[in-house]
């Protein structure tokens, strides 16, 4: 695909996407969103699947999900306010629905969010939330354009370069990058980066940048990717107020334990690390 018409075909997939988060739990049909990405709905599905790896009733029900995961982060949620407020008609078909995106039902979800940021002990927290110093190294990153909900693209488009221009073997690890709130606006950038273990030629597409490394607060997460997010709201707005501890300007970091993919895993396992200044 000529670079002009990937271009094209980003910017049409980004207008659905917007549409999509406005309001995810409204009835979105393929021939609606079609329209607003001004193509065919036959067209529109294969170029959708396509550049993005899911159909779009895969992403509607994403999105969705993943809000709701950030809804049940709040302790004055009741389960079956968060279904209908996603979208689902019964709090069963939002459980079962739930449990296949995480890995786990809406209320153990919500159990878990709510201990990491309320435990009043400190060797019990401690063990949900660690704090590791991070050494520095030097990753070559590809800079996601659009809404954090398609992030996964870019990861699949970096995938793609790895595969077809950087020797096999040569990639040891999977770091996403981030600095600012992905909710914030224009002020959030986002990379998604490898390691490379060799010195190789760097693709055109691929920029090099440093982790300055540092201290950080690390909490394990098991579970879906869309789980990220959340988890990510749960240590600023709880763990960081509860902990003592200073924000540093540093990025945020996702360091992937198992292979990245696009499709949804519920035992995928990532370490989520925000900065903080050394006491």
């Amino acid at each position: 695909m000529k670079e002009r018409t990937r271009l094209d075909y980003y910017q049409r997939i980004a207008r659905v996407i917007a549409v999509v988060l406005a309001d995810p739990a409204v009835e979105h049909t393929l021939e609606g969103l079609a329209a607003v990405a001004c193509m065919s709905p036959f067209h529109f599905h294969r170029v959708y699947c396509a550049m993005t790896g899911e159909s779009i009733a895969e992403t509607v029900r994403r999105v969705r999900l993943a809000k709701a995961a950030r809804s049940l982060g709040q302790r004055d949620l009741a389960v079956t306010e968060v279904a209908m407020d996603a979208g689902y008609n019964s709090p069963q078909a939002f459980s079962r629905a739930f449990r296949r995106f995480a890995g786990v039902s809406p209320s153990a979800f919500q159990a878990r969010s709510w201990a990491m940021t309320q435990d009043d002990n400190e060797e019990a927290m401690s063990l949900r939330v660690r704090i590791i110093d991070v050494a520095a190294t030097s990753i070559l990153t590809l800079r996601h354009e659009g809404p954090v909900e398609t992030i996964g693209q870019t990861w699949r488009e970096l995938a793609s370069i790895l595969k077809h221009e950087v020797p096999h073997g040569t990639v040891s690890g999977s770091i996403g990058m981030s600095i600012g709130d992905p909710e914030g606006g224009d002020g959030f950038t986002y990379h998604a980066g490898v390691i490379i273990d060799a010195d190789v030629p760097i693709p055109d597409r691929l920029l090099p940048l440093a982790i300055k490394g540092g201290c950080y607060a690390s909490y394990r997460l098991t579970g879906s990717f869309g789980l990220i997010t959340p988890t990510f709201g749960a240590l600023f707005g709880g763990w960081l107020s509860r902990s003592g501890r200073e924000l540093d300007d540093r990025p945020t970091l996702e360091f992937y334990r198992s292979p990245w993919t696009h499709r949804n895993r519920t035992d995928g396992v990532t370490d989520v690390m925000i900065p903080i200044k050394q006491p």
